[in-house]
């Protein structure tokens, strides 16, 4: 079949790749995709079809004009969309011909356009014809489950897995995971349960199977079949692991922590199992017994670059700077870790207020995840030393690489000059960033509340209009906009709706409740606006709240009670700008 085996090199169409480099059903590799995967998945990579593209033809090989004509129309009716036709023709090439070539595409077409009955005869076309046919016959196993054809596909896939299994017994897990990608899990379940039926003392058979249970949700009959397979190697790290994810994924955090310990003392030197528990630790919050298996695992490996740096986490987070810099500096020579690594230095060195060395470490962050963010620490540090200049050209060189970074920059360099009471030159930022990005909402929120600084209440309430319009239920917009007009104009009623309406929203966030109480002490409502305001309090001791219940309880003439509340915000706030105002106005 010179011609066709020709014609068949050409590219499908886009989304009808195969893949041609994975690793294959009776081959080692047990993770990759194989190809029969890569066709059920409706792989989407062109450049794997061009992977799969048949050798060239040997001369003198008979040609098969009428077979080339009609593999040759196929092609170009798939190219504008004409499934029906395309597959036609080639079920047709195929039924004629016996090519398995042939077959496969069809096959391949049959799936993207779900013609399921043209599918299955595809796939058994390609089972009789391919030599060796391992991935046809699991494309047509599956497609058999599809359809709902549980005897025939298990006996097709049984046969795979008789043939495959003494040699390869990753197998089973490859067949769990052809099987998870159907949308019958009972379907599923059944037929994988009858391949493993005859493996009762093979672990990777089980394991596939408690697999494939869990997937699906069947968490307490894969802990059952888990601990069938546990009875046969109880040294496997990797079911002790499995077990212990189940019961995670049960929420039985402490159970899964006590069966990994239990592990764990019976098999001290199984590392795996010794990492999936300090993680299980740090989940629960347990930092002290997490950092000592940490440090007992880098003990063990101190190489393990992975353990280094769960460990430099760890001791961040518990506040051991010295020996969580000591772990990330084991990361620096690290291609795929020292950017990561010499932010967290970065940070430590902040948090020791040794800003040259923060500085220094976040230089060195000049890609990576971290690189904004780095960068943006460096402005700030530059300008908390008075190197405004300086700073806003650290700035102006980063370029994001999306809109989110882009505007973080943005907000960063406003943020500078806020900071340095430079709010006009402030606001022409926010100005120029909502040039380039004029529909983000967090860009006008940030200038409506600046403008509002500036006693610019027409802009502020124009931004937030602006983000209400696109954004009805953003209760943010909704209580800034309506506490503003509350606190700077004489519009109560028209506050009072916006910031009923944010309160609907968050009936229990803290500064939604201070505005509805000091919108209703504006308009008079005193009592009412003590009692949201008492709330807003229990919900968080903030200053700005303090202050405003202590002056609604003065004007309502309790002036012990505000002093009562103003002194004991005072004690955790001595230095809070808004309690001091407060008591300047009041003479006190």
């Amino acid at each position: 079949m010179k011609i066709i085996r020709c014609l068949l090199g050409l590219t499908l169409l886009p989304g009808m790749a195969l893949g041609g480099c994975a690793t294959p059903v009776g081959q080692g590799g047990g993770q990759a995709q194989s190809p029969g995967e890569a066709i059920l998945a409706d792989s989407r990579s062109d450049e794997e079809a061009r992977a799969l593209a048949p050798k060239p033809p040997d001369a003198g090989e008979p040609v098969d004009v009428d077979a080339m004509y009609k593999v040759l129309a196929a092609e170009f009716a798939a190219r504008r969309g004409q499934l029906a036709f395309a597959l036609d023709s080639y079920l047709e090439v195929a039924r004629r011909t016996g090519d398995p070539r042939v077959a496969e595409r069809a096959v391949r077409i049959a799936v993207y356009a779900r013609d399921e009955a043209r599918g299955l005869e595809a796939a058994r076309l390609w089972a009789g014809a391919a030599q060796p046919n391992q991935e046809a016959r699991q494309v047509y196993g599956a497609l058999l489950v599809r359809a709902g054809r549980l005897e025939e596909a298990t006996e097709v896939l049984s046969g795979l897995v008789a043939e495959v299994a003494p040699e390869d017994s990753g197998i089973f897990t490859r067949m769990a995971d052809m099987l998870a990608r159907d949308k019958s899990r009972t379907a599923s379940v059944q037929v994988m349960q009858s391949l493993v039926e005859g493996y009762p003392n093979d672990v990777e058979a089980q394991f596939a199977f408690a697999q494939l249970l869990a997937r699906f949700g069947e968490f307490d009959r894969a802990m059952s079949v888990a601990q069938a397979a546990r009875a046969l190697d109880s040294s496997s790290a990797r079911l002790a692991v499995f077990q212990a994810q189940i019961l995670q994924s049960q929420k039985k955090n402490a159970a899964a922590i006590d069966q990994l310990g239990s592990f764990l003392r019976d098999n001290p030197d199984a590392n795996a199992a010794r990492l999936a528990y300090a993680r299980l630790l740090v989940d629960a919050k347990r930092y002290e017994d997490a950092r000592a298996e940490f440090q007992r695992l880098a003990e063990a490996a101190p190489e393990d670059q992975d353990i280094a740096y769960a460990l430099g986490l760890l001791l961040l987070q518990t506040n051991d700077m010295g020996e969580s810099e000591v772990q990330f500096r084991k990361l620096i020579d690290d291609p795929g870790r020292r950017y990561t690594a010499w932010f967290y230095i970065g940070q430590i060195a902040e948090s020791r207020e040794d800003v040259q060395a923060a500085l220094d470490a976040y230089h060195h962050v000049d890609r990576g995840e971290h690189h904004v963010n780095a960068q943006v620490r460096a402005a700030t540090l530059m300008a908390g030393r008075g190197e405004i200049k300086e700073a806003r050209q650290h700035l102006h060189a980063l370029r994001g690489r999306n809109r989110q970074e882009s505007v973080r920059i943005f907000r960063a360099e406003a943020e500078i000059l806020t900071n340095r009471e430079m709010m006009i030159e402030a606001m022409a930022v926010y100005g120029d960033a909502l040039e380039e990005f004029p529909h983000d909402g967090g860009l006008l929120y940030a200038r409506a509340m600046l403008a509002v600084r500036l006693e610019r209440i027409d802009e502020a309430e124009a931004d937030l209009r602006e983000i209400i319009s696109r954004e009805p239920d953003n209760a943010d917009a909704l209580n800034a906009l309506g506490y503003t007009l509350a606190d700077r104009t004489e519009r109560y009623d028209e506050a009072y709706e916006f910031i009923r309406r944010a309160y609907e929203l968050k009936p229990d966030n803290h500064y939604v409740v201070d505005s509805l109480g000091w919108v209703l002490y504006r308009m008079g409502r005193l009592d009412e606006a003590i009692k949201h305001l008492r709330r807003a309090l229990e919900l968080k001791a903030d200053a700005e709240v303090a202050a405003h219940l202590g002056e609604v309880l003065w004007v309502a003439g309790d002036r012990e009670g505000a002093k009562d509340v103003w002194t004991t915000a005072l004690k955790a706030q001595p230095e809070d700008k808004r309690l001091l105002d407060v008591l300047k106005r009041f003479g006190l």
